[in-house]
């Protein structure tokens, strides 16, 4: 699925914004700080400076030689992060703005083809596209849909949402820009087929009746109805038929098992569960990432693929290292270091104490703050 991936040793004085690790990050005392696969931003890049890593490996097509040194003088975003709060952030406005344009065409676009129109790939992808050039360190994508305000057009915002985690996700798998493209509009389309619900059970406040959430578990089926004879690739078409199958059987429609499911789909099925999960609902708060990374990691290594869970939720929680957090005491902590074998429950500090969160059971991450 992936091109054939060629790692570059290069001196950590040479990381660039977006470079995505080849190899963990090791100290010397054996100490894994920053993960393979985990892609490197302004806030994660300092730990390699505090650990005084002299080389790192990254994946030669992750480099990206126009952009400046993270550390480097000229470094707006870099400066921008450390100074000021994410919606403050002169960026954030300015993706804030630009993903309002593109939900609307989003919705445009979508009602299009639920109707029979005619599907354009490339206007498609450049609606995600055009709003991930907005964000300089791609990763803070995760930050910045956090503070997008809430919509009425969940469908769609949701749509929007999978297809710029999806467009993320390729970048860590080192795909080509084809699968990309491909990968990115599955997102965008995933969904298409809740078009043909009733929208008085999709936007239901209450929960949903047996036979309501009967309704709902249709979508795939219908949206694969509206794709199937269009003009795009199966992968796609498999993406919006399988999404909500689970690799343990239990998913729907078809309760397909393990490689019965298409890569497209499990990729897509992690973005689905992560934006549902936090974004807010009529019927319930979002969830904080960390509450989500723990959801994660306590039911979900049985029914999505582990492999690609594994990138999502290191390359998540890593995006979050440098963050000020609200901890259930009340008491606000940034996020120090990731623990591997609890990636929801990282080492924190407050003013006055380090905290390893794996081992203090009694306290959690509550909210970002």
């Amino acid at each position: 699925m992936a091109e054939e991936n060629i790692s570059k040793k290069i001196k950590s004085t040479e990381v660039r914004p977006n470079c995505i690790l080849a190899r963990d990050v090791v100290t010397k005392t054996g100490v894994v700080i920053l993960a393979k696969n985990t892609m490197v931003n302004s806030v994660n890049f300092t730990k390699i400076e505090e650990n005084n890593i002299k080389y790192v490996y990254v994946w030669e097509d992750s480099i990206d030689d126009t952009l400046a040194a993270i550390h480097g003088e000229n470094t707006p975003a870099a400066i921008d992060n450390s100074s000021k709060s994410i919606a403050d952030k002169l960026e954030f406005k300015e993706f804030d703005d630009t993903y309002t344009e593109k939900l609307d065409s989003t919705k445009e676009m979508l009602e299009v083809i639920e109707q029979g129109g005619s599907i354009d790939k490339n206007a498609l992808f450049s609606i995600t596209k055009e709003a991930m050039e907005k964000i300089n360190c791609k990763s803070d994508i995760f930050a910045y849909l956090s503070y997008i305000k809430n919509t009425d057009d969940y469908t769609f915002s949701h749509s929007l949402n999978v297809s710029l985690l999806c467009n993320m996700f390729s970048k860590w798998l080192n795909l080509s820009e084809e699968e990309t493209e491909d990968l990115t509009i599955a997102g965008l389309l995933h969904d298409i087929g809740k078009l043909k619900i009733d929208p008085k059970i999709l936007n239901k406040k209450g929960k949903l009746t047996d036979e309501e959430f009967e309704e709902i578990k249709k979508h795939p089926v219908l949206g694969y109805e509206i794709v199937k004879d269009m003009d795009l690739p199966e992968k796609i078409k498999e993406a919006v038929l399988m999404h909500h199958e689970k690799i343990n059987g239990t998913g729907y429609p078809s309760g397909l098992k393990g490689e019965e499911i298409s890569n497209y789909a499990k990729i897509v099925s992690i973005c689905d569960i992560y934006d549902a999960m936090t974004s807010t609902r009529t019927y319930r708060k979002r969830f904080c990432p960390f509450q989500v990374i723990r959801n994660f990691e306590r039911q979900n290594f049985s029914i999505l693929d582990t492999q690609y869970l594994l990138i999502f939720l290191q390359n998540i929680a890593y995006t979050y290292v440098g963050s000020l957090v609200k901890l259930t005491n009340g008491k606000t902590a940034e996020i120090i270091f990731i623990n591997q074998s609890q990636m929801s429950r990282p080492i924190v500090k407050t003013d006055s104490e380090f905290i390893d969160l794996s081992k203090n059971l009694n306290l959690d991450i509550e909210s970002l703050a």
